[in-house]
């Protein structure tokens, strides 16, 4: 008679926690990559198999003992947040508590099985039937997650009812204003910076006033976190308040980042006729510009991080990094994090420079340019020069952003004279700071929602901008001033957003 063995189950084992994960960020985790993992699993997995039976283990026994260990090392991350539950958290759920413990539990184990001459057909029977089932669990919900990303995309905003009710006003291209979009990551508002820092930043004000814009003074931004800012700007609608609150959830900062790039305002310029230009360090369906993909690390670390390895080096990392010998280790690290942001900035800029064009004869821009200042890291001084290093690991991000403001108007001063020099004078410009200052203690977290704003038209009609505009209602103000819609405003409202993201 056949001796039983969880031979089927160990092999299930590794299928069912990739394709679990791969389900856990449907279509943005790549096939590529669960295949690389699934050949680095297997490979140790059946290196580890042929070491056992060498040394004289049964394939049964050999299986268990191996589906066991590979059960904790794949699954760790929530084996460890179980131990902390039970612990509470206390100085027991420590890595160094926990790994020692671990590893003896598993000798312990593994020599038990090794040793039993007879283990009891009902385990590897059991174990065989509940890794058979979760698998099947999955292959079922991979069908159903298939369904509903042929549904939504994989949006936040899945449905466009503005575009599937907007009339064109049709307009000749030549006629339609371009539209120049701004982001200055985690730029307040002038009021903030008075209040809080005593900062006067009239100076930027005054300039872009001198200049045509409309400065509304008591701006809000509607999310304290980047990605559902920018997507409920461009969708012209608030996010899910369930969703929207919550930006610890993959998912949804990964979903939401879709929606920078597939959204009501883009598709209904394209509708327009509108060239559009991505400039932003975020993954995109439109064009790839070389800065960056901002939240792809999320993704990339979906798997690695739920295994013990990824889970233990996570760890590490992040304790160096609240640590300040962290900093101290190498000035290196900060003289090539420097130039790193040095050199987005500078492409950011070229690049929005060279969408400019004064012929009126063409297809009109719609060009998104984001840019990561007033944003960490903090390297400029007061003077527009970089922080020294040794500045930078004395100085606190809240004593550095007042002169990351001041390099950021720099940029904007920089790139609204070279706008109106060389692009068309039908030019519409907005700048906006997705949110303000995050740093602030929880009791002071309302002040992460001010944000700086300032709007330019060329008729110079300002009459439908109100004081606390929000960014919701942006482009709802653009399609019915300059194309003759009638898109309701919305009621301003602002959420402090939950998040993990620096």
């Amino acid at each position: 008679m056949k001796k039983p063995s969880v031979i089927l189950a160990l092999i299930l084992l590794p299928a069912f926690f990739l394709l679990h994960n791969y389900n856990e960020l449907f279509k943005f985790i790549s096939v590529k990559d669960v295949l690389f993992y699934a050949f680095l699993i297997y490979t140790l997995l059946a290196v580890a198999f042929i070491f056992l039976v060498r040394l004289k283990i049964s394939a049964a026994k050999a299986s268990l003992i191996l589906f066991v260990i590979t059960f904790f090392i794949l699954f760790f991350t929530p084996v460890h947040d179980a131990y902390r539950v039970i612990t509470f958290n206390s100085v027991l759920s420590h890595y160094w508590v926990l790994l020692p413990l671990l590893c003896l539990a598993l000798l312990l184990l593994a020599r038990k099985i090794i040793r039993t001459d007879n283990i009891p057909s009902k385990i590897f029977t059991l174990i065989t039937f509940v890794t058979v089932g979760l698998f099947l669990t999955e292959v079922v919900t991979s069908f159903l997650k298939e369904s509903q990303y042929k549904r939504t995309k994989n949006l936040i905003y899945p449905q466009k009812p503005l575009f599937d009710e907007y009339k064109s006003p049709h307009v000749a291209d030549s006629s339609k204003p371009d539209i120049y979009f701004f982001v200055f990551d985690e730029y307040t508002n002038n009021s903030a910076l008075k209040k809080i820092w005593g900062f006067d930043n009239s100076k930027i004000t005054d300039w872009l006033t001198t200049n045509g814009f409309h400065i509304p003074p008591n701006t809000h931004t509607n999310y304290s976190f980047t990605v559902f800012s920018i997507s409920s700007t461009f969708n012209m609608d608030y996010i899910d308040k369930k969703v929207g609150s919550d930006g610890t959830v993959t998912t949804s900062i990964m979903k939401a980042n879709q929606s920078l790039s597939d959204n009501e305002t883009m598709a209904i310029l394209r509708k327009e006729n509108y060239a559009i230009h991505f400039i932003a360090p975020f993954k995109n369906t439109i064009q790839e510009n070389g800065l960056g993909h901002f939240f792809d690390y999320l993704v990339d670390g979906q798997i690695p991080r739920q295994t013990l390895p990824g889970s233990i080096g996570a760890t590490i990392t992040s304790d160096l990094r609240s640590n300040k010998l962290y900093y101290t280790k190498d000035s290196l690290d900060y003289v090539e994090e420097v130039q790193q942001k040095v050199a987005a900035i500078h492409s950011t800029i070229e690049q929005i420079k060279k969408t400019t064009d004064s012929n009126a004869n063409r297809k009109p821009n719609f060009v998104y340019g984001h840019v990561l200042v007033p944003h960490v890291p903090h390297i400029f001084d007061s003077t527009g020069g970089f922080l020294t290093y040794a500045q930078s690991s004395k100085l606190s991000l809240f004593e550095t952003y007042t002169s990351q403001v001041r390099y950021a108007n720099k940029i904007i001063e920089e790139l609204v004279s070279y706008i109106k020099a060389n692009n068309k004078r039908n030019t519409i410009i907005i700048i906006e700071g997705d949110h303000g200052y995050r740093r602030f203690p929880d009791s002071l977290s309302m002040y992460a929602l001010p944000n700086f704003s300032a709007i330019y038209f060329p008729d110079q009609d300002y009459t439908r901008l109100y004081d606390s505009l929000s960014p919701v209602n942006t482009f709802r103000i653009i399609f019915d001033q300059y194309f003759h819609q009638s898109f309701p405003l919305l009621k301003d409202s602002s959420t402090i957003v939950k998040d993990n993201i620096y």
